[in-house]
């Protein structure tokens, strides 16, 4: 460097180090992105289960007579390649029947449930 002169402007070093900064915060960022997106997912997934369940149950509830047994069907389009069972069972109280709907559904790779349990009396 000649006396009296200064340089303007960033080295090489501080230029790669710069960019080194910055791609490692674009990375960190774009996985904060991707785990909101695979919670939401879930969360949303786990909703719609906790409906379908629900439904599943208030359908056998409306029923004029509860008959025990087991079924099994999937949602169509409205939640693709996810199934349902409902069982039906008596319990050791004459009248009351327990009824559980299961829920089943992939997500990443895992296979998902969420059951739900409720107590039917006969009427």
């Amino acid at each position: 460097m000649i006396a009296g002169r200064h340089r303007a402007g960033f080295s090489l070093v501080e230029m790669v180090a710069a960019v080194a900064i910055f791609s490692v915060s674009v990375v960190a960022t774009l996985e904060v992105f991707t785990l909101c997106v695979r919670s939401t997912t879930a969360s949303v997934n786990h909703s719609r289960a906790a409906l379908l369940a629900q439904e599943r149950l208030e359908e056998t509830l409306a029923q004029e007579e509860v008959i025990p047994g087991a079924e099994q069907g999937d949602f169509g389009d409205a939640f693709p390649n996810a199934t349902w069972t409902l069982d039906v069972a008596e319990t050791e109280t004459e009248g009351l029947y327990e009824a559980r709907a299961v829920i089943s559904w992939p997500e990443r790779g895992k296979d998902k449930t969420f059951a739900l349990t409720t107590f039917v009396a006969e009427r």
